[in-house]
């Protein structure tokens, strides 16, 4: 006689189109459940003769939720910056196919890190990733969590944490050899140096390769384009311009280049400009720009990997600062000299 198939949770799933961990919840009673799909679910077992055990409780477990913080700028209506929304949705997106949840918190400097402590009290959270550049109050409340945690595009040095980062001073010491074997040596760098940690690699990456030439840094050439509290501010060109100018970001790229369009420069016929990211404004930017193509896949994977070990303790996790290369997209913004 053949042996009857034993009635798994997967099956009720299945045959109800919800998933398993929703059906452990009913069967055991839990929050999260609608009532109506909980008698679906409680009458289609019994149909079905489901025996509830021990063993088919603990065979399901919770999916572990990662909270990803990101700074609420982002998504305001008036910004086009959608770089590091892209990032979130691809981090997210490697969650799910990990079996985990992503759940977005916005920050504002306003909130004083209340948002921090809010999320963590509202919700089980079993993991944190910081994206992107935050306040220090909200990064210092961060650092008393005792949470498995990953820093994306920002290195804390004072927190011994995984970071997983854009490789920026050869990317741009790549670009601005560009512009040298196109013939330029008067190359200006358009960035605020000390406001965040990508843009002063970047300039550690322009410079490197000027000195190689043996071209000296005029500092009359180092244009700010933001505050210290990381928003935009207007450009403030010099009298004697270069004939090039390597820019932190594609954002600024394409502010910079309105503004010398403003001026009666034309890009890349006057002056020629670099930049990096490869987001939104390097292909609506006139001319489209040439620039260091970030791997956003890449970093999500990465980023993705590292908090998986960290949750889980695997036994091969090491706390790391991982490199994510990108690569230079030429487009338009650069003439030989």
């Amino acid at each position: 006689m053949k042996k009857k198939k034993r009635v798994t949770m997967q099956d009720i799933a299945d045959a109800l189109g919800v998933s398993k961990v929703t059906v452990s919840k009913a069967l055991n009673d839990k929050d999260g459940v609608g009532p109506e799909l909980k008698e679906d679910i409680l009458q289609t077992a019994e149909a079905f003769g489901y025996q509830l055990t021990k063993k088919n409780i603990e065979d399901v477990k919770e999916p572990k939720n990662i909270v990803i913080f990101l700074d609420h700028k982002y998504f305001s209506e008036d910004t086009k910056a959608y770089f590091y929304v892209k990032m979130y949705h691809m981090i997210a997106k490697y969650l799910s196919e990990m079996g985990f949840i992503g759940t977005l918190s916005t920050v504002n400097p306003m909130d004083h890190g209340k948002e921090l402590e809010k999320t963590l009290e509202s919700q089980n959270t079993d993991g944190i990733i910081i994206l992107g550049n935050l306040e220090e109050e909200f990064l210092m409340k961060v650092r008393q969590v005792n949470l498995p945690r990953v820093f994306v595009d920002y290195y804390d040095e004072w927190c011994n944490t995984d970071c997983v980062l854009s490789e920026n001073i050869y990317s741009t010491y790549e670009i601005t050899k560009h512009l040298l074997n196109y013939g330029h040596h008067a190359i200006g760098f358009v960035g605020s140096i000390t406001v965040t940690q990508s843009i002063s690699d970047r300039y550690l990456g322009y410079s490197r390769a000027l000195m190689e030439r043996k071209i000296g840094i005029r500092q009359d050439w180092i244009i700010e384009d933001r505050d210290f509290h990381n928003e935009a501010i207007d450009f403030h060109l010099p009298e004697a311009m270069p004939t090039a100018f390597v820019c932190n970001c594609d954002e600024t790229a394409y502010r910079f280049i309105k503004t010398l369009n403003q001026k009666g420069y034309q890009v890349p016929d006057d002056v020629s400009i670099v930049s990096f990211d490869n987001d939104i404004y390097a292909e609506i930017s006139e001319p489209k720009l040439t620039t260091v193509a970030v791997d956003i896949e890449g970093i999500a994977r990465t980023t993705v990997k590292l908090i998986k070990r960290k949750v889980k303790q695997l036994p091969s996790y090491t706390k790391a600062v991982s490199m994510v290369n990108g690569k230079i997209i030429f487009r338009d913004s650069v003439a030989k000299k």
